[in-house]
């Protein structure tokens, strides 16, 4: 079994590996120079650390973006072109089609990370540069995961993309939100109305992914234990990992295919 699992990631890799890929990878690294020179000029304090953070999260964005579009488009693919049926056909658990993704998934990340290891090493030395492509691997890998549960549930990449985003974001602004709904509870006397708003939404916050699963932009701004934090994501995104694989698991068992 292993070696059938290994020989579809082969395949399924190579599906994805294209030159428009590094095509697009590479305009994307060009945009965060020319803009990180441009914003190193009206710096004026702290050029260094802004133009750092400023690369970093420009990357962070679009390559998350990126790698939700190689992958919905990559499973929608598969639906498409009816290669489900034809997998299935061979002596191929499903289980191993969402191992193989996320091999492939795993891969694809740690492709998309290697620009940042280099070009935020450039910019705030190496150290910072491994925390930040390992950290933004986590991040990537998690929100590839999430696309993949979206586009095998929706079988669409808009309406997948623009679900997984959503998660996202509603992740990222997590402790934004939290403050606003305690503020609006506190401005509102505690009103019934207010409370019931503060725990509809706090029970969505619970469970999606907090802040402490994304890369931390703070690194370039003040000195913080680069491991303790690192090991902290690493825990958070394992878990909703393994989540996201085990809904995946079950979404994909039951789904029906014509033969």
């Amino acid at each position: 079994m292993t070696s059938q699992t290994i020989a579809l990631f082969r395949y399924l890799m190579l599906g994805i590996m294209s030159r428009r890929l590094f095509v697009l990878l590479a305009v994307l690294v060009l945009a965060a120079v020319l803009s990180a020179s441009f914003i190193e000029e009206l710096a004026i304090i702290n050029g260094t650390a802004i133009v750092s953070a400023f690369i970093a999260d420009f990357l962070r964005y679009s390559l998350s973006l990126l790698a939700l579009l190689v992958v919905a488009s990559a499973v929608a693919e598969d639906y498409q072109s009816r290669q489900f049926e034809r997998l299935l056909t061979m002596p191929l658990a499903r289980w191993q089609y969402i191992v193989a993704q996320t091999l492939v998934i795993a891969c694809l990340c740690l492709l998309l990370a290697l620009p940042a290891l280099l070009l935020v090493s450039i910019y705030s030395g190496v150290a910072v540069g491994f925390y930040w492509a390992a950290a933004l691997w986590l991040e990537l890998l998690l929100i590839s995961l999430l696309g993949l549960l979206a586009i095998l549930s929706l079988e669409k990449i808009p309406q997948a993309v623009f679900f997984s985003l959503a998660i996202y974001l509603l992740a990222k602004l997590s402790g934004l939100i939290n403050l606003m709904l305690a503020e609006s509870v506190r401005l509102s006397e505690g009103s019934a109305a207010s409370r019931a708003v503060e725990f509809i939404f706090g029970s969505i916050l619970y469970l999606i992914p907090g802040t402490g699963s994304f890369a931390e932009s703070d690194v370039f701004f003040e000195p913080i234990d680069l491991l303790a934090t690192l090991g902290e994501q690493l825990f958070s995104v394992m878990i909703y990992a393994l989540f996201l694989l085990a809904v995946c698991l079950v979404d994909f068992y039951r789904k029906e295919f014509s033969f």
